[in-house]
């Protein structure tokens, strides 16, 4: 062997050599980075130190934007300033257009002694992941050199895909550590405020904002409210018409929105609108991501990610509101929580049922009123009310509502009930006992005697909320509701009528007598009305 084949050998083995010190170092740091940013990071500082050069930048390609964003920078440099580093970022988009490394020197905007070598990060056969730039001054970049940075790409590429799937993996958990704290929130049953308070503090603290609100969409006024928010006065903020602005936006594109860079005080802002089933909800956003970068992708996955979490919350908190709207004084507490537990709520919206319905109504009312003070007669309604709605929904009435001094009352809706015609006449006959009483107290106090009728009547009938977006109330539609006022208009003083249904579905437990020959307006016919007497034991 000659003295020239002998020191290529030689050199050949000491690039052997540099490449496998360069392959363990590498594999090192990829077992011990804990993160992509520190992996990056690690390969940067050991590039610098293992090629001899001053700077070295990493860039990637953002897989969402498809932007070249600066990775990681290790740089031991006196020369590279902020002016450099723009035509660095500039380079890096020629370089991740390579098929394969180049030295470049002589370059525009950087000192002429200054020699940079371009490497695009390929992994596979085409993917393109980036490009590293290193750079130093004086010395040229060798073939040998060049053959180890080729070594290095070769681990580089696996070691990115690595961090990338180690990426997905911890957003994803992330993302499913906040779910389960907002299920947690969820399940407190908190009330809506509060509710919506836990939630924005959660999302700041976890996509790391300054600020966070929510702002629900008002139907009557079609506008948005802010609800919640993490600032005490964030509507009175200066920009306050920015973030508002951007809600508006997403509400109108219905996507999220997202933007950075904005300004020195409002430097980015997110929103996302909140719809479900079509209906709007209202925006959830938040403002100022720490950091100069703004909010990232990740951010905007993860928003997304709970969305869903978010405005299914709202939505059922907004039921429960309307829930107790609409029933909180017609309904007893046991069956409204009966209802609550329930996570079907649409008999609000109107259902076809059979049901029994009452109406109560005092004997001569008119002439009571005209021979009994105002203030006197107020008071005696208002105890008659009051001891009627407690008979009611002792048997698990509804109070549907109060025409003057008639009580009408529903059995059977809104929670099922097979028993509801005997609850309904059970209901009737205490009602009568305890207007005795009522009668017997408030005759010692002067007023003149006076006497109830009850009419009851059993059918299908539509049941659910029914008025303006202004005003409601849960009642019910059809000729048995009709029906069962005109048996009440006929009813005399302690008599509890019922109609041919309702006889028909509790005859084996009642002792009633038929009263035939009836005629109603708006029913055509003899109508035959049985007068209960008492419930058979």
């Amino acid at each position: 062997m000659s003295e020239q084949e002998l020191k290529k050998l030689q050199e050949k083995l000491a690039l052997k050599q540099r490449e496998l010190e360069l392959m363990v170092a590498m594999d090192k740091i990829r077992d011990t980075s804990t993160e992509p940013g520190a992996l990056l990071a690690g390969i940067a500082s050991l590039l610098v130190e293992q090629l001899a050069v001053q700077v070295c930048l990493i860039f990637l390609i953002d897989r969402e934007s498809g932007e070249i964003e600066l990775a990681a920078l290790s740089d031991h440099s006196d020369w590279v300033n902020d002016e450099i580093q723009t035509s660095f970022c500039a380079l890096a988009e020629q370089a991740v257009r390579l098929k394969h490394i180049e030295a470049w020197h002589a370059l525009q905007g950087f000192p002429p002694q200054v020699q940079l070598l371009a490497v695009p990060i390929i992994f596979g056969a085409d993917e393109n992941l980036g490009a590293i730039l290193l750079s130093r001054a004086e010395r040229p970049f060798t073939p040998e050199e060049i053959l180890l940075m080729q070594t290095a790409e070769d681990q580089i590429d696996s070691a990115i895909i690595q961090g990338f799937t180690s990426e997905i993996l911890r957003h994803r958990q992330r993302e499913l550590d906040t779910i389960f704290r907002l299920d947690h929130i969820r399940d407190q049953n908190l009330p809506l405020n509060e509710m919506l308070t836990a939630v924005i503090q959660e999302l700041t603290t976890t996509i790391q904002a300054e600020m966070g609100l929510i702002m629900l969409y008002d139907l009557a006024g079609k506008k948005l409210e802010t609800r919640a928010s993490t600032h005490a006065a964030i509507t009175s903020l200066p920009y306050f018409s920015q973030i508002d602005q951007a809600a508006q936006k997403a509400l109108q594109e219905a996507d999220l929105v997202c933007c950075n860079a904005l300004g020195s005080e409002l430097r980015s802002v997110m929103c996302l609108p909140l719809i479900l089933n079509e209906q709007i909800i209202g925006v959830i956003g938040v403002v100022n991501r720490y950091g100069p970068a703004g909010f990232t992708a990740a951010d905007r996955r993860l928003l997304n990610a709970i969305g869903s979490q978010i405005d299914t919350a709202i939505y059922e908190r907004n039921e429960i509101r309307i829930l107790r709207r609409v029933l909180g004084r017609s309904v007893d507490p046991r069956v409204m929580e009966r209802l609550l537990a329930n996570p079907d709520m649409d008999f609000l919206k109107g259902e076809l049922v059979e049901l029994t319905v009452l109406y109560a109504d005092i004997r001569g009312s008119t002439a009571l009123a005209e021979r009994t003070p105002p203030g006197v007669l107020v008071e005696f309604i208002r105890d008659y009310l009051s001891r009627m709605t407690e008979v009611v929904l002792k048997h698990e009435g509804t109070i549907d509502k109060f025409v003057g001094d008639e009580v009408m009352a529903l059995f059977g809706v809104p929670i099922p009930q097979p028993d509801h015609t005997l609850r309904a006449i059970r209901a009737g006959l205490e009602m009568q006992a305890e207007y005795e009483k009522l009668q017997t107290q408030w005759q010692q106090r002067g007023l003149p005697p006076t006497s109830i009728g009850i009419g009851i009547a059993t059918g299908e009938m539509i049941a659910g909320e029914m008025g303006s977006s202004q005003r409601s109330n849960y009642t019910v539609i059809g000729r048995p509701a009709n029906l069962g006022s005109r048996i009440c208009e006929v009813a005399q003083g302690g008599q509890v009528l019922v109609s041919q249904r309702t006889f028909d579905l509790a005859s084996q437990q009642v002792q009633a007598a038929p009263i035939t020959g009836n005629n109603f307006k708006g029913v055509p016919g003899k109508v035959t009305v049985y007068h209960v007497g008492r419930i058979l034991e």
